[in-house]
């Protein structure tokens, strides 16, 4: 029987695909403490200490990683619990950038924030709310590269909207 090229490729290339699916993901547990895990392969980051699940959109499946902080924009939001989901850069070193971030406040707190405003107030945007606390978006406005760039366009490509964020997040 005669085995001809096309066949050989087929069968190589199912064997590649095969092994890739290979090895399921690792789980890492966050050493600060906040509750927070997060797969090796980038598909979800569950916070387990306020319950909610954000499935990552396709494109933020590299160059996005979390970061448990208060910081946003330089000042510290007053929430529970603040992750924010940063850009890396392809440049090695460079500084990442935050695209969004996550926070969850209680009701009258977010409330008091809303009525008080003030310079340092940054306005988020509610996702969800459950047993009277609200889970928010901050938002990145600008992009922080040269829009033609190829970290401007890869930075655009990872923004995104409020609405995307809602279909996102279970909780």
């Amino acid at each position: 029987m005669k085995i001809s090229n096309l066949m050989i490729a087929a069968t190589m290339a199912g064997s590649v695909a095969l092994l890739a699916g290979c090895g399921g993901p690792e789980v890492v547990n966050d050493p600060t403490g906040q509750g927070i895990d997060q797969t090796q392969t980038i598909t979800a980051y569950k916070n387990t200490t306020e319950g909610y699940t954000l499935n990552y959109p396709d494109v933020w499946h590299s160059h996005v990683s979390p970061e448990d902080t208060l910081d946003w924009g330089g000042s510290d939001l007053p929430a529970e619990n603040v992750v924010v989901f940063n850009y890396t850069p392809a440049k090695p070193g460079a500084k990442p950038e935050p695209l969004v971030a996550l926070a969850v406040y209680d009701q009258s707190q977010l409330s008091q924030l809303e009525k008080s405003g003030g310079d340092g107030y940054h306005k988020p945007d509610v996702i969800a709310t459950k047993d009277g606390k609200a889970l928010v978006a901050y938002n990145r406005g600008a992009n922080p590269y040269e829009l033609t760039s190829e970290d401007g366009q890869q930075f655009s490509a990872r923004a995104i909207s409020t609405d995307q964020l809602k279909n996102a997040i279970s909780w």
